[in-house]
């Protein structure tokens, strides 16, 4: 498995092996562009099967050796495209997985996966929690978290990539989930331990990103939400 990483400005620590490669915004203030320059210029010039993208304030619990052997039984029958750790089996007109679908039990109802998620209190201080919601490998998940994501390498040389109209650092792993199922191919959580550094806050624009992919997708499915894997996609 090699791992995308990108960050804003590389420290002096964060220096590329075999394995791990950083990207920063030298290439623009883009997620989906950093994502892509990545696909290009790294994995379909490595030969590994397994590619992970993940943000910097995430951290692997699991052995590497043991994702390797499950996310390598995960895509042995070429039917799923991504995994992730958590994310949602329906995703709403809220367009994000935490969220759920709120008319139908919200997350509890449609949430899936496991992560350890960080941030800081009211005061300040350091906090950790787990979301746990159906824990385990669920391969009929409509998005996951862009946190830390996982695809096999046939996929992106198969074409897919990440959409670049969607700027800044939203909405790009609910599209790659979607471009995936609209493909034929499965969305899948993958039963490993994530930890996320992070309190979550979306940015102030964060409206105006959401319309973005919202305008987007409701065009392919025909306004007919919440999509899922039963969801039917316009091609035009």
């Amino acid at each position: 498995m090699i791992e995308i990483i990108p960050v804003a400005e590389r420290k002096p620590e964060q220096v590329d092996t075999k394995t791990v490669f950083y990207i920063d915004n030298t290439l623009g203030d883009s997620m989906a562009k950093k994502y892509n320059y990545a696909i290009e210029n790294i994995v379909l010039k490595n030969n590994d099967p397994i590619i992970c993208f993940r943000h910097d304030d995430t951290q692997i619990i699991t052995p590497l050796d043991v994702c390797n052997y499950k996310l390598t039984k995960l895509y042995e029958n070429g039917d799923v495209g991504i995994a992730g750790v958590i994310g949602t089996i329906a995703l709403d007109t809220n367009c994000t997985w935490w969220n759920g679908v709120p008319r139908a039990g919200g997350r509890w109802t449609y949430g899936s996966g496991y992560i350890i998620q960080g941030g800081k209190d009211k005061d300040g201080k350091p906090i950790e929690y787990p979301m746990k919601e159906h824990p385990g490998v669920h391969d009929y998940l409509a998005t996951v978290d862009g946190c830390c994501m996982f695809f096999p390498k046939w996929i992106f040389e198969e074409g897919l990539r990440f959409d670049e109209n969607l700027a800044g650092f939203h909405f790009y792993d609910t599209d790659i989930s979607l471009q995936v199922l609209e493909r034929g191919y499965k969305v899948s959580t993958i039963d490993i331990t994530i930890k996320h550094f992070s309190e979550g806050k979306p940015p102030e624009i964060f409206e105006q990103l959401k319309k973005v992919f919202f305008d987007k997708w409701n065009k392919k499915v025909n306004g007919i939400w919440p999509i899922s894997r039963l969801s039917k996609f316009n091609k035009d």
